[in-house]
């Protein structure tokens, strides 16, 4: 069955030795509090939050990035501690982000006729918990979480846009950054 539309976004991958570590922390949320939709993605800060595109609009969109990525240099990320969204989301912050913001801003820029929600605000970040963390088990978990440390800096080489098949987020392509 083929559909007009699917439902994309593009976010930044940290190493695999580092998202080897997320990955750990997200199975320690699952084993502990009993969440496991985060286990869905590899680690990833979101910069183009998920969008649907009629299946013309792909290479448009693809283009689009990539012209973005051809003229940004890679750029230092460092990740640190941990900060949360409501009652629903426990997350690794991104901190001195402000290349990752000067990133966003300029793909928002280049992507304005396919982005809804033009004007949102980024808060960069890697997911370890979300959706389905009931609240009673959010308040333990972030009990535990909230003076945890946790630190690691990588280079951000790369965008990797996704695309939805209807049951899982599959990689559509990566776009190198200059170096």
């Amino acid at each position: 069955m083929s559909f007009s539309r699917a439902l994309y976004f593009a976010a930044i991958l940290p190493p695999p030795g580092i998202r080897e570590q997320v990955l750990e922390l997200k199975l320690e949320m699952k084993e502990k509090f009993e969440t496991s939709h985060a286990l869905k993605l590899p680690a990833h800060i979101t910069l183009v939050p998920p969008v649907w595109l009629e299946n013309k609009q792909e290479h448009l969109f693809v283009d689009a990035v990539r012209i973005v990525t051809e003229e940004t240099p890679s750029f230092p990320v460092e990740l640190k501690d941990f900060g949360h969204f409501g009652q629903r989301v426990i997350f690794i912050n991104a901190i001195n982000p402000s290349r990752l913001k000067e990133f966003y801003q300029n793909l928002l820029n280049s992507l304005t006729e396919f982005l809804p929600n033009k004007g949102a605000k980024l808060h960069p970040h890697v997911t370890i918990a979300t959706r389905d963390l009931s609240r009673q088990n959010f308040n333990k978990a972030w009990k535990e979480y909230k003076d945890r440390s946790f630190s690691v800096e990588f280079n951000a080489e790369s965008l990797t846009i996704f695309k939805h098949n209807g049951k899982t987020w599959n990689i559509l392509e990566t776009f190198l950054l200059k170096k």
